[in-house]
């Protein structure tokens, strides 16, 4: 089977989204130090690279990850577009519509802007000057009923520095004021910069921490 890898690994060179901390890993035992066994601690806040943001992280009633069928994390209809989207610029309604017809059907849309190819060259213009999501988008998101989860290739459907329609974008998304329970996974810092032509199934693993509103997570594709 061929399988690629969606994720980036999680390190202390991971980008973050404006101020928020960065990743920190140290070894609490190494065998070259003596000890019988490398065993390390890692601190890092949850949306710090790779990672899904569950219905919780802005709906006080939604489900966190933990609380989510595993099933709901395979996808089978994955459609990928393109969005070219530079520094700051925020994805529309208007952008979103000429795929409506692939959009139609997908449980995963993959949008893949361009952005991610400066992650690790530029990585302070990544975290701070990200494109980002306008409300209408999650408005036209949110009117295809199979759609499950989307999955971009820059750190945060909030554009760092359009913070306001950031905020909104997530709201609808994640579910926030809805009465029928509904919502649409938000996975952010993925790396799309690859052919994904051929992309059939995308596995979401994401850490089951309980109480938590989203996690890191593990995302991996197998193509036809």
């Amino acid at each position: 089977m061929n399988r690629v890898v969606l994720s980036y690994p999680l390190s202390v060179n991971t980008p973050v989204y404006k101020d928020n901390p960065p990743v920190r890993i140290w070894p609490q035992t190494l065998i070259e130090n003596g000890s019988p066994y490398n065993q390390y601690v890692i601190q890092t806040i949850n949306h710090n690279g790779t990672h899904i943001d569950a219905p919780r992280h802005f709906n006080p009633q939604g489900k966190t990850l933990s609380e989510i069928p595993l099933d709901y994390f395979v996808f089978n209809r994955v459609s990928v577009i393109d969005v070219p989207k530079r520094e700051d610029e925020l994805i529309t309604a208007a952008d979103l519509m000429p795929w409506a017809d692939r959009i139609a059907g997908s449980d995963l849309l993959l949008i893949r802007t361009g952005f991610g190819r400066i992650r690790g060259s530029d990585p302070l213009r990544y975290g701070n000057r990200n494109p980002g999501f306008a409300a209408s988008a999650a408005r036209f998101l949110m009117a295809f009923d199979s759609l499950r989860a989307i999955g971009v290739d820059f750190i945060s459907a909030a554009a760092a520095q359009k913070p306001e329609e950031g905020i909104l974008f997530h709201q609808i998304m994640l579910g926030k004021g809805r009465k029928d329970g509904r919502f649409i996974l938000i996975m952010e810092d993925l790396n799309l910069n690859r052919d994904l032509s051929q992309i059939r199934t995308v596995y979401a693993v994401p850490w089951f921490i309980e109480g938590v509103d989203s996690s890191q997570a593990t995302i991996f594709g197998e193509k036809r």
